[in-house]
């Protein structure tokens, strides 16, 4: 079995995504940007490549093909390329973004979905499924809580001692300033009045050192971001707070506490900043949530 996944998009994006390695067999070619191939398990994989380093692509077959983006440049390459199966989304002879249909039922949630946007938004409301559970329908298979798959070289857990070292993350990428919580001040000065060793995520030279920062916390807090995806994947027990997208998009893997603005469905996916739904989550009541956590146990 030969397989070629192309997932391009932000990096939160791409780790969620590599729980589909569990249910692949066989030699497995990856497609991201440059940015994300530090993260992907190259010992799980037959090769891992630059989207602009994929002309020998076009020259192999493969079993599948399976492209998981709404992106015309990763839908023409699942279009380029011969295989004998194709999930996902590719390009139309008119040069149209479309889907299979055994995507559907993910695609229809989304920007692309050929149901109109209403009906998209809709059901991306009503939705209830995490983003795992659709990516192994994709492939006829059951989603039953498979772990991320990324590569961890070099990490170790970091062995509890001493105070709860709790990691903050008030960052969040210019494509979604809503994801940035204004609560983090005031919830470090209550941390810290509990004794907590509180420490702020900053900006590292490499994943590989943002890793390590994550690893030293007993537990991190932060946004619907990439730090939530690297905390899930290293085991780190995390509190998330959901400001303008979906918390059960989210699977959790019985170390993560959600916290969901009341507001979230009035601002969903909103790309231009207000204040309203994050100031419906109180440093108090993420605090409060923190302290029903086992803490003995993180």
């Amino acid at each position: 079995m030969k397989t070629l996944i192309i997932k391009l998009g932000a990096l939160g994006d791409v780790v969620r995504t590599t729980a589909l390695l569990h249910a692949l067999e066989g030699e497995i070619t990856w497609v991201t940007r440059g940015e994300a191939l530090p993260l992907l398990p190259r010992q799980r994989l037959a090769a891992a490549l630059d989207i602009t380093q994929t002309a020998d692509l076009r020259r192999q077959r493969f079993d599948l093909v399976l492209c998981l983006d709404d992106d015309r440049e990763a839908a023409a390459l699942a279009s380029e390329v011969d295989s004998g199966t194709k999930i996902g989304t590719y390009l139309s002879p008119a040069g149209e973004l479309r889907y299979t249909d055994s995507a559907a039922p993910w695609f229809d949630l989304g920007l692309i979905s050929r149901l109109g946007k209403a009906e998209a938004d809709r059901r991306k409301m009503a939705n209830e499924r995490p983003y795992q559970e659709f990516l192994f329908a994709m492939l006829g298979r059951k989603f039953s809580g498979e772990e991320y798959c990324i590569d961890l070289a070099g990490h170790r857990m970091r062995q509890k001692s001493g105070a709860l070292r709790v990691g903050l993350d008030d960052r969040a990428g210019p494509r979604w300033p809503m994801k940035r919580w204004p609560g983090y001040r005031e919830l470090a000065g209550l941390l810290a009045a509990d004794g907590c060793q509180v420490s702020f995520f900053q900006q590292r030279p490499t994943l590989a050192d943002f890793i390590g920062d994550i690893v030293a916390c007993d537990l991190v807090v932060c946004g619907d971001t990439l730090t939530l995806h690297l905390a899930l994947a290293l085991g780190v027990r995390t509190i998330a707070l959901f400001v303008c997208t979906s918390p059960a998009e989210i699977h959790g893997y019985g170390r993560l506490t959600k916290v969901a603005s009341p507001l979230w469905k009035d601002y969903p996916y909103r790309r231009e900043y207000s204040p309203e739904p994050g100031a419906a989550i109180t440093a108090a009541k993420v605090h409060e949530q923190l302290l029903r956590l086992d803490l003995m146990a993180i």
